[in-house]
Protein backbone atom coordinates (compact mmCIF):
# COMPACT_ATOMS: atom_id res chain seq x y z
CA UNK A 1 0.00 0.00 0.00
CA UNK A 2 2.94 1.93 0.85
CA UNK A 3 4.03 1.79 -2.41
CA UNK A 4 1.33 2.47 -4.19
CA UNK A 5 1.09 5.86 -2.87
CA UNK A 6 4.42 7.02 -3.35
CA UNK A 7 3.70 6.39 -7.11
CA UNK A 8 1.45 8.68 -6.86
CA UNK A 9 2.43 11.44 -4.53
CA UNK A 10 5.65 11.05 -6.97
CA UNK A 11 4.55 12.66 -10.19
CA UNK A 12 2.48 15.48 -7.87
CA UNK A 13 5.44 16.40 -5.80
CA UNK A 14 7.00 16.80 -8.99
CA UNK A 15 4.76 19.04 -10.04
CA UNK A 16 4.23 21.10 -7.20
CA UNK A 17 7.83 21.66 -7.22
CA UNK A 18 8.68 22.45 -11.06
CA UNK A 19 5.09 24.98 -10.11
CA UNK A 20 7.11 26.44 -7.35
CA UNK A 21 10.87 26.72 -9.03
CA UNK A 22 8.74 28.09 -12.04
CA UNK A 23 7.05 30.92 -9.89
CA UNK A 24 10.57 31.66 -8.10
CA UNK A 25 12.29 32.23 -11.58
CA UNK A 26 8.99 34.63 -12.82
CA UNK A 27 9.55 37.05 -9.65
CA UNK A 28 13.76 36.94 -10.50
CA UNK A 29 13.18 37.56 -14.06
CA UNK A 30 11.02 40.64 -12.96
CA UNK A 31 13.09 41.78 -10.58
CA UNK A 32 16.17 41.85 -13.08
CA UNK A 33 13.53 43.25 -15.69
CA UNK A 34 13.21 46.14 -13.23
CA UNK A 35 16.90 46.87 -11.92
CA UNK A 36 18.15 46.66 -15.56
CA UNK A 37 15.65 49.77 -16.16
CA UNK A 38 16.45 51.58 -13.20
CA UNK A 39 20.47 51.26 -14.49
CA UNK A 40 19.21 52.16 -18.09
CA UNK A 41 17.48 55.41 -16.62
CA UNK A 42 21.09 56.14 -14.35
CA UNK A 43 23.31 55.77 -17.36
CA UNK A 44 20.96 58.26 -19.27
CA UNK A 45 21.15 60.41 -16.01
CA UNK A 46 25.05 60.38 -15.85
CA UNK A 47 25.16 61.03 -19.45
CA UNK A 48 27.08 65.06 -19.95
CA UNK A 49 23.78 66.89 -20.88
CA UNK A 50 24.06 70.74 -20.87
CA UNK A 51 22.13 71.57 -17.74
CA UNK A 52 21.27 69.89 -14.35
CA UNK A 53 17.65 70.68 -14.66
CA UNK A 54 17.03 68.53 -17.61
CA UNK A 55 19.21 65.42 -15.43
CA UNK A 56 17.57 66.07 -12.90
CA UNK A 57 14.15 65.70 -14.89
CA UNK A 58 15.55 62.80 -16.32
CA UNK A 59 15.73 60.80 -13.37
CA UNK A 60 11.95 60.53 -12.83
CA UNK A 61 10.11 59.55 -10.18
CA UNK A 62 12.51 56.62 -8.52
CA UNK A 63 14.30 57.86 -5.31
CA UNK A 64 17.08 55.05 -5.61
CA UNK A 65 17.91 56.88 -8.72
CA UNK A 66 18.13 60.48 -6.98
CA UNK A 67 20.61 58.65 -4.39
CA UNK A 68 22.63 56.68 -6.67
CA UNK A 69 22.66 60.49 -9.18
CA UNK A 70 23.90 62.27 -6.39
CA UNK A 71 27.05 60.32 -6.32
CA UNK A 72 28.78 61.93 -9.41
CA UNK A 73 27.94 65.55 -8.04
CA UNK A 74 29.56 64.74 -4.79
CA UNK A 75 32.92 63.60 -6.69
CA UNK A 76 32.86 66.86 -8.99
CA UNK A 77 32.41 68.78 -6.22
CA UNK A 78 28.65 70.05 -6.25
CA UNK A 79 27.70 70.06 -3.25
CA UNK A 80 24.24 71.90 -3.71
CA UNK A 81 22.88 69.76 -6.37
CA UNK A 82 23.99 66.89 -4.53
CA UNK A 83 22.39 67.81 -1.36
CA UNK A 84 19.13 68.71 -3.15
CA UNK A 85 18.58 64.98 -4.91
CA UNK A 86 19.56 63.50 -1.34
CA UNK A 87 17.22 65.82 0.34
CA UNK A 88 14.29 65.03 -2.21
CA UNK A 89 15.37 61.28 -1.94
CA UNK A 90 14.72 61.26 1.68
CA UNK A 91 11.73 63.41 1.83
CA UNK A 92 10.34 60.85 -1.11
CA UNK A 93 11.01 57.93 0.96
CA UNK A 94 10.96 55.85 4.01
CA UNK A 95 12.73 52.68 5.63
CA UNK A 96 15.94 51.56 4.92
CA UNK A 97 16.64 53.92 1.62
CA UNK A 98 15.25 56.79 3.60
CA UNK A 99 18.11 55.43 6.06
CA UNK A 100 20.48 55.73 3.23
CA UNK A 101 19.41 59.29 1.92
CA UNK A 102 19.72 61.11 5.36
CA UNK A 103 23.66 59.49 6.07
CA UNK A 104 24.80 60.24 2.66
CA UNK A 105 23.06 63.38 3.16
CA UNK A 106 24.96 63.56 6.36
CA UNK A 107 28.15 62.66 5.06
CA UNK A 108 28.18 65.30 2.44
CA UNK A 109 27.81 67.76 5.00
CA UNK A 110 30.05 66.53 7.60
CA UNK A 111 32.98 66.24 4.61
CA UNK A 112 31.94 69.84 3.62
CA UNK A 113 32.29 71.43 6.78
CA UNK A 114 35.40 70.00 7.09
CA UNK A 115 37.17 71.17 4.15
CA UNK A 116 35.52 74.73 4.82
CA UNK A 117 36.50 74.13 8.30
CA UNK A 118 40.38 73.44 6.78
CA UNK A 119 40.13 76.27 5.01
CA UNK A 120 40.16 78.77 7.76
CA UNK A 121 36.87 79.56 7.79
CA UNK A 122 35.64 78.27 10.80
CA UNK A 123 32.07 80.46 10.89
CA UNK A 124 31.22 79.13 7.75
CA UNK A 125 31.39 75.41 8.47
CA UNK A 126 29.38 75.75 11.95
CA UNK A 127 25.81 75.70 9.81
CA UNK A 128 27.20 72.53 7.34
CA UNK A 129 27.74 70.76 10.91
CA UNK A 130 24.44 71.63 12.17
CA UNK A 131 23.16 70.17 9.05
CA UNK A 132 25.46 67.01 9.21
CA UNK A 133 23.97 65.97 12.75
CA UNK A 134 20.54 66.65 11.82
CA UNK A 135 20.86 64.54 9.08
CA UNK A 136 22.74 62.03 11.30
CA UNK A 137 19.79 62.23 14.52
CA UNK A 138 17.16 61.62 11.46
CA UNK A 139 19.01 58.46 10.41
CA UNK A 140 19.29 57.45 14.11
CA UNK A 141 15.31 57.63 14.69
CA UNK A 142 14.47 55.81 11.79
CA UNK A 143 17.61 53.02 12.80
CA UNK A 144 19.18 53.50 16.26
CA UNK A 145 22.00 50.77 15.33
CA UNK A 146 23.03 52.41 12.33
CA UNK A 147 26.40 52.51 13.60
CA UNK A 148 28.20 54.32 10.82
CA UNK A 149 25.90 57.57 11.34
CA UNK A 150 26.81 57.02 15.04
CA UNK A 151 30.03 57.26 14.78
CA UNK A 152 30.02 60.26 12.17
CA UNK A 153 27.60 61.62 14.49
CA UNK A 154 29.99 61.40 17.33
CA UNK A 155 32.87 62.39 15.35
CA UNK A 156 30.81 65.85 13.94
CA UNK A 157 30.00 66.56 17.96
CA UNK A 158 33.58 66.33 18.82
CA UNK A 159 34.61 68.99 16.31
CA UNK A 160 31.44 71.16 16.66
CA UNK A 161 29.72 70.17 20.44
CA UNK A 162 26.28 71.36 20.96
CA UNK A 163 26.20 74.20 23.19
CA UNK A 164 25.06 73.26 26.65
CA UNK A 165 21.97 75.36 27.75
CA UNK A 166 23.34 76.16 31.39
CA UNK A 167 27.19 77.63 29.43
CA UNK A 168 24.95 80.53 27.61
CA UNK A 169 26.25 82.80 30.22
CA UNK A 170 22.98 84.28 31.57
CA UNK A 171 22.71 84.41 35.73
CA UNK A 172 20.26 81.40 36.79
CA UNK A 173 16.97 81.72 36.48
CA UNK A 174 15.24 81.82 39.82
CA UNK A 175 12.09 78.83 39.91
CA UNK A 176 9.91 79.83 42.54
CA UNK A 177 10.35 80.48 46.02
CA UNK A 178 11.85 78.19 48.60
CA UNK A 179 10.68 75.53 49.66
CA UNK A 180 8.97 75.02 52.82
CA UNK A 181 10.67 73.00 54.55
CA UNK A 182 13.42 75.81 54.15
CA UNK A 183 11.80 78.15 55.39
CA UNK A 184 12.79 79.67 59.06
CA UNK A 185 10.05 80.68 61.70
CA UNK A 186 7.05 79.28 59.60
CA UNK A 187 4.73 76.83 61.11
CA UNK A 188 2.56 74.35 58.93
CA UNK A 189 0.30 74.52 61.76
CA UNK A 190 0.87 71.15 63.06
CA UNK A 191 1.52 69.79 66.32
Amino acid sequence: MASRFLKRAGPIALRVASCAIACALAIESWQLARAQQVNRELAAHLSDRPERSARTAALGDDPRLWVAAARQPVQAGRTAEAAALLRRAADASHGPLRQVALYDLGDLYLREALRVRQSGADASALPLFELAKESYRSALQQDPGLWDAKFNLELALRVAPDPDPDDTGAPPIPTGERSVTTMRAFTLGLP
